[in-house]
């Protein structure tokens, strides 16, 4: 007989914790950066009020090309879609998450901030990561961003 590979997207999906965390950390190490450039963001904005949801971007005076403003807009739902993703993740999934990617904090001194041992905090760390990811493909279809789905699905053979 021969088996069948599902992706099972559902209820009794298993997310691949470790590859999933991984996808998380080469997104912001890739990707994020080019989308705060894009929107004229700063990781500074991701804390600030200036993220408002309602805030499309201000007219600056400039004549711009369609694409540019199509790109553009683009790159701020993508900003704000992360700014929701870390504000919504519990604690202290979202501390975790803001102090390391955003602040751009060590480990041992998030760990030591948050009271874990190191061994701990990683653990704790890689949830984080699964979390951002869970929830990011909820917020990346509200804000209208183009962000790739982050989270990687265990394959489940079926005969």
């Amino acid at each position: 007989m021969i088996g069948v590979v599902q992706f099972t997207l559902f209820k009794k999906s298993k997310i691949d914790k470790t590859q999933t965390a991984e996808a998380v950390k080469n997104f912001f190490a890739d990707d994020f950066n080019h989308y705060l450039n894009l929107a004229n963001k700063h990781l500074s904005d991701i804390s600030s009020p200036t993220l408002d949801p309602n805030n499309v971007g201000g007219h600056d005076g400039r004549n711009h090309q369609d694409e540019r403003m199509v790109v553009n807009l683009d790159a701020q739902n993508c900003v704000k879609a992360v700014n929701h993703t870390i504000s919504s993740c519990s604690y202290p999934s979202n501390t975790i998450l803001y102090l390391y990617f955003i602040k751009k904090m060590p480990n041992d001194n998030i760990a030591k901030r948050l009271g874990y041992q190191s061994t701990r905090f990683i653990e704790i760390k890689k949830e984080a990561l699964v979390e951002f990811a869970e929830r990011l493909d909820y917020w990346r279809q509200i804000d209208h961003a183009s962000i790739n789905d982050l989270r990687v699905f265990e394959k489940q053979e079926v005969i």
